[in-house]
C-alpha cells in the first residue's frame, strides 16, 4: 500500500495507461476498417496487452536494481521468513569448504533473483489493480452522470408535454370592453 504513494509507482502506472491507450488506438483503427464496430475489451485482450507490456518492462529491472528504494525492498523481502527456506544449508554435507561457498553463493544469487522477480510481479500487478479500480470508478461516474442526465431530460420532456397539453377551457379569459369617447 505504501508503494501507491511513491512517484515511481505513478510513473509506472502512467506507462501502463499509455500502453493500453496505444493498443486501444491500434485496435480502434483495425476495427474501424474491418467492421466499424465499437471496441469491447475482454479479459483475453487485457492479458495480451499485459504480456506485451511486461516484456517491454524488462529494462526496468536493471534500472530499479540501481535505486535505493528498490534495494531496501529487496532487503526487507529477503529478511522475511515466509519467502524462502533460510536454513536450507544446515542439512547439506559438502566435503570441501569451497563447494559449500559456491553452493551458498549460487543459492543466494538465485534467492535474490527470485525476490526481485517477485517484487516486480507485485509492483506490476499493483499497477494493474489500481488502473482497474480507477476504470471502475470512472465507469461508475459516467453511468451516474448519464443516468442523471437522462432523468433531467425526461423531466424536461414531461414538463414540456404538460404545458402543451393543458386544457384551455380551464382558463378564465377576461373580457375587456373598449370604451372610446368622442369629445368634440
Amino acid at each position: 500500500e505504501q508503494w501507491k504513494e511513491k512517484e515511481w509507482f505513478h510513473i509506472l502506472k502512467n506507462k501502463w495507461r499509455n500502453e493500453q491507450q496505444k493498443y486501444k488506438e491500434k485496435n480502434d483503427k483495425l476495427r474501424e476498417n474491418i467492421l466499424n464496430e465499437q471496441e469491447k475489451h475482454s479479459i483475453v485482450s487485457q492479458k495480451d496487452i499485459w504480456k506485451r507490456w511486461i516484456s517491454k518492462q524488462a529494462t526496468l529491472i536493471d534500472m530499479f536494481n540501481k535505486e535505493d528504494w528498490f534495494k531496501s525492498m529487496v532487503y526487507v523481502q529477503d529478511k522475511e521468513k515466509d519467502n524462502y527456506h533460510i536454513n536450507e544449508y544446515n542439512n547439506i554435507s559438502v566435503t570441501s569448504k569451497t563447494g559449500l561457498k559456491n553452493e551458498k553463493m549460487n543459492h543466494e544469487h538465485g534467492r535474490s533473483k527470485n525476490i526481485i522477480q517477485k517484487l516486480m510481479v507485485q509492483i506490476h500487478m499493483m499497477v494493474l489493480e489500481e488502473c482497474i479500480k480507477e476504470d471502475i470508478i470512472k465507469h461508475k461516474e459516467l453511468c451516474i452522470d448519464n443516468f442523471i442526465e437522462d432523468i433531467h431530460n425526461q423531466n424536461n420532456y414531461d414538463e414540456k408535454r404538460n404545458i402543451t397539453h393543458c386544457d384551455t377551457d380551464d382558463f378564465n379569459v377576461l373580457e375587456f370592453k373598449v370604451h372610446t369617447s368622442r369629445n368634440k
